[in-house]
């Protein structure tokens, strides 16, 4: 989790801009220091970026809030990266390393928050965007509920992070590196060197859900950017994402969002790049 917190009392939220920005080819990111604060959530690839000397990475699913005036550059070419951008200022907050239950807390970098319900939050900021609607009293509740959400994921996760076995992160972080592939529960307990019974019980007990159903949740998550974001067939974005059987992705996909696959893609998309 992150080592820098924002944290405060959410005062002047105002809406600024937010885009959905793709390459396709090797692209580094420009140097610069915003005026205002910038959260970004990886969705395909790696970003590559420096802070002074240090170097973070964003990859997809993480997310990175940069305070405002804070220099920063690509460090490294990307290769066909794609991610959600979004500007807005705020008073009230302030960097700390401690945590507390009363005060809005942000990260500067989240790898394990499944930001999924966020990503639609943006997108849904996109759309009205798209749409002319630009009411920024109405982008200023969105970018609000954003936050908000993320605050209240990184304070359970902090309550949890203590007591909870050191191999939950190893796994997940191997899940999150690998939901592309075909992977059985056996074979990801025989990469860690654990009978298949223990570690399956460890992670719901851990977790709260299964290894599978984690796994399917990235999975879903990860399709649901690609028929958002591409006019790949969906039978093609199963099958990049992990499902060998398209008929069970749709089942799956159509349990979690309401909608199937083609139908979702029909309402939602797609998101406006820029």
């Amino acid at each position: 989790m992150s080592e820098i917190i924002y944290k405060g009392d959410l005062k002047e939220l105002h809406f600024h801009w937010c885009g959905f920005f793709e390459t396709k080819q090797a692209w580094r990111h420009e140097s610069r220091a915003n005026p205002d604060y910038e959260l970004m959530i990886g969705v395909k690839g790696t970003l590559y970026l420096a802070f002074d000397d240090k170097e973070v990475l964003l990859n997809p699913g993480e997310m990175l809030l940069i305070e405002p005036n804070c220099s920063f550059r690509g460090s490294r070419d990307s290769e066909q990266v794609s991610f959600y951008w979004l500007h807005f200022a705020v008073e009230g907050f302030s960097c700390s390393k401690e945590t507390d239950d009363k005060s809005w807390q942000l990260p500067f970098y989240a790898n394990d928050l499944l930001l999924d319900n966020e990503l639609v939050l943006l997108q849904q900021m996109q759309m009205i965007k798209q749409d002319g609607l630009l009411d920024h009293r109405l982008l200023d509740s969105y970018c609000y509920t954003l936050l908000l959400s993320i605050s209240e994921k990184f304070k359970a996760a902090q309550q949890t992070e203590s007591p909870r076995h050191f191999l939950i992160d190893y796994v997940k972080q191997f899940l999150r590196l690998n939901f592309q592939t075909t992977l059985t529960v056996e074979q990801i307990a025989h990469y860690f060197g654990y009978n298949k019974a223990y570690l399956s019980h460890l992670f719901s007990k851990e977790v709260g859900m299964t290894l599978t159903q984690y796994l399917n949740s990235i999975r879903l998550e990860a399709a649901r950017q690609q028929l958002l974001t591409t006019s790949d067939p969906i039978q093609e974005i199963a099958s990049n994402n992990g499902f060998t059987d398209e008929k069970y992705f749709s089942r799956l996909f159509t349990r979690r969002y309401s909608l199937a696959p083609s139908g979702y893609r029909k309402k939602f998309g797609p998101v406006q790049k820029m």
